[in-house]
């Protein structure tokens, strides 16, 4: 038998044993068997012993198949706003990369690095980080990594030999995945988590609150992990070759392009109308969806959709769905609540400082036995609301840094970020762990710190 086939008859028989066991103590039959499709789903989504996209529908309809939630109640909770979200910011990255002014300024901070080593990896994470607080991490990703290859060619930086190439290779996943937290439209983990605060707490939470939050951690964190890169694997050379190529390719675009520039004007707009959505009261998921439409009109060759229609992460929006769907279901069932006393209650005596930072710090840790971001989400989420409901305490104060730190799988390349460089063969599995391990230190510090103090003047105390 194949390891698929292994995989999906373990889980199933895993799901039947469990079902027949008694629900524990304080949770209903109905709340047991949430927790069980949950599970399920997250085995299913991590081992891929269905595919991605069948199991999320599945999972969706089932709790209806056997009795626990009425199936307009899973599909309205599976169409969230959230998946309309992700989905225009797909677009946003794809007309983004079509318009070329991605490269204009990849290369240009590559240029400004002098041919210093260690300004080029400072720079170039400084480019991942700005671009992934409004782009997904990994089209960024996909951006860097061929200007960073022609580089370590050009000065014979041998995979798997180079300290420099491990460096660089290294320090563009922190810096993407560092920048994605910076704004709701970094990553679709950011705005899961605002949906579903919105969804099981009432909580609303803006693009600009957000970002209040989100672009002083990216500003903060961006610097301490090229400092901790770069002390972890120095450069072996003094002095970059072949930087006149980059120089060439730069001058090459000349001024800015007329689909450059129409990129420019339509994503200012869409900037402008996402952080304002508070004085036009246009729900964040509809403004976006409406500002991602401009660059689809015609005229304008920003995107051609029989072509560019593959970038869109089907599978990516299909899961965020299911997961939200599953997540509410644990709410209703009461099944969040048991979670939240049996397995975070310990946290509730804490200050909240030390909550903040246990939460931060387990989310940091859990990457390496959950490595599905969505999944996280969706169950924490949810828990971590009623938690909040029973101290007193606003649901946002808990669930922000869990949606924060989500992002922070800094210690493996078991994230499809840090995987984009990770085939390219410049550094092993454990590498990363090195410098992972100190920025996720300063990640737990710092996110803790600026929500206590940036949490009062928004209201969220």
């Amino acid at each position: 038998m194949s390891k698929k086939t292994l995989y999906f008859l373990g889980i199933i028989l895993c799901c039947f044993a469990f079902s027949l066991m008694p629900p524990p103590e304080g949770l209903t039959s109905k709340g047991w068997i949430s927790i069980i499709f949950m599970m399920a789903a997250v085995l299913f989504w991590v081992t891929e012993a269905l595919p991605i996209a069948f199991a999320a529908i599945l999972f969706t309809i089932l709790p209806a198949v056997f009795h626990i939630a009425p199936l307009p109640t899973m599909m309205a909770n599976f169409a969230t706003p959230t998946v309309f979200f992700v989905f225009a910011m797909f677009v946003v990255s794809i007309a983004f990369r079509n318009s070329g002014f991605s490269r204009r300024i990849v290369l240009w901070a590559s240029m400004k690095s002098k041919g210093s080593p260690r300004r080029l990896l400072l720079y170039l994470m400084m480019a991942g980080s700005l671009l992934s607080t409004i782009l997904a991490d990994i089209p960024v990703m996909a951006m860097l990594v061929p200007v960073a290859l022609v580089i370590l060619q050009g000065n014979r930086c041998a995979p798997g030999d180079s300290s420099f190439g491990r460096a660089l290779m290294i320090g563009l996943p922190f810096a993407c995945l560092i920048g994605g937290v910076g704004t709701p439209a970094g990553s679709s983990m950011n705005a899961m988590t605002i949906g579903l605060l919105k969804d099981t707490a009432n909580v609303n939470i803006s693009f600009l609150e957000w970002a209040c939050v989100g672009l002083p951690m990216v500003l903060i964190l961006t610097p301490i992990a090229w400092f901790f890169t770069i002390k972890a694997y120095p450069p072996e050379m003094d002095s970059l070759v072949g930087m006149e190529t980059v120089e060439q390719e730069y001058r090459a675009l000349g001024p800015l392009s007329s689909r450059e520039l129409k990129f420019l004007i339509i994503m200012l707009a869409n900037m402008a109308l996402w952080m304002t959505d508070t004085i036009h009261h246009i729900p964040l998921p509809v403004a976006c969806v409406l500002g991602s439409a401009l660059f689809l009109l015609p005229g304008l060759n920003l995107i051609d959709w029989k072509k560019d229609s593959h970038g869109i992460g089907w599978e990516v929006l299909m899961v965020i769905g299911a997961a939200n769907s599953l997540g509410v279901l644990l709410w209703d069932q009461g099944a969040a609540s048991w979670l939240a006393s049996n397995c975070l209650g310990g946290i509730a005596g804490l200050p909240l400082w030390g909550m903040i930072a246990v939460i931060s710090a387990f989310t940091v840790a859990v990457h390496l036995i959950v490595p599905v971001n969505t999944a996280l989400v969706a169950v924490m989420c949810p828990a971590l609301a009623a938690l909040s409901a029973d101290m007193g305490v606003n649901a946002a104060m808990l669930c922000i840094p869990l949606g924060f730190s989500v992002s922070a799988a800094l210690l493996l390349p078991l994230d499809p970020v840090s995987l984009v460089s990770y085939d390219a063969g410049y550094y092993k599995m454990g590498d990363m762990f090195k410098p992972g391990l100190l920025i996720s230190v300063f990640w737990v510090a710092v996110m803790t710190g600026v929500m206590l103090l940036i949490a009062r003047p928004l209201g969220l105390m």
